[in-house]
């Protein structure tokens, strides 16, 4: 009962219940566990464990339970969770999942690599012409991820402020459109 001690309700609403776990709760086998166990009870008919973020959502019916009870069943099903093996008897160890740009990275790799091979096959000179040059396609990639960024960074701003006033937003406008210009202008094939 001493994860209990770690879990806090982060948000609380009709039918809806949020916690915050410690990170004993989000390895793999332990996680499948719970949402198992918390899905087994009368009501529940959402439970989101997020393993990254150490959240666990829970969406239950509330003319069928209640608050307290869909509590009572998260320290029941930790209880039930403790008294099981893990499926190698050890602790579970929490696997690591690769990075967006590690395999982005990988995937460009292989490409290249692909795209070597059937150059060779070929034998002709325009067989060349396939594989791209690492300099150029190192800056348009990192040119991608910086965009994708800076996208996902303004996200927020742009819905929230930027499309609201969008004269007085005018000059981060017109630095969007100019990045944009840029990048279609970077894509365009060469003549």
């Amino acid at each position: 009962m001493s994860l209990a001690k770690h879990i806090f309700v982060r948000y609380s609403s009709e039918g809806h219940l949020r916690f915050a776990l410690p990170e004993a709760l989000c390895q793999t086998h332990t996680a499948q566990n719970l949402e198992r166990e918390l899905k087994r009870i009368e009501g529940i008919y959402r439970v989101d464990l997020y393993r990254k973020q150490q959240k666990l959502s829970i969406r239950y019916i509330e003319g069928v339970t209640n608050a307290k009870t869909v509590a009572r069943a998260l320290f029941d099903a930790l209880d039930n969770i403790n008294e099981q093996p893990s499926a190698s008897g050890d602790i579970a160890v929490q696997e690591e999942e690769p990075g967006w740009v590690k395999a982005k990275y990988e995937e460009a790799k292989e490409t290249i690599t692909a795209l070597g091979i059937i150059a060779k096959g070929t034998g002709n000179a325009s067989a060349s012409a396939l594989i791209p040059d690492k300099e150029k396609f190192a800056i348009e990639f990192f040119t991608d991820i910086l965009v994708l960024y800076l996208i996902k960074l303004h996200w927020h701003l742009i819905l929230g402020h930027w499309i609201r006033n969008p004269w007085q937003y005018r000059s981060e406008w017109m630095a969007t459109i100019y990045m944009i210009f840029l990048l279609v202008r970077s894509k365009k094939p060469k003549k």
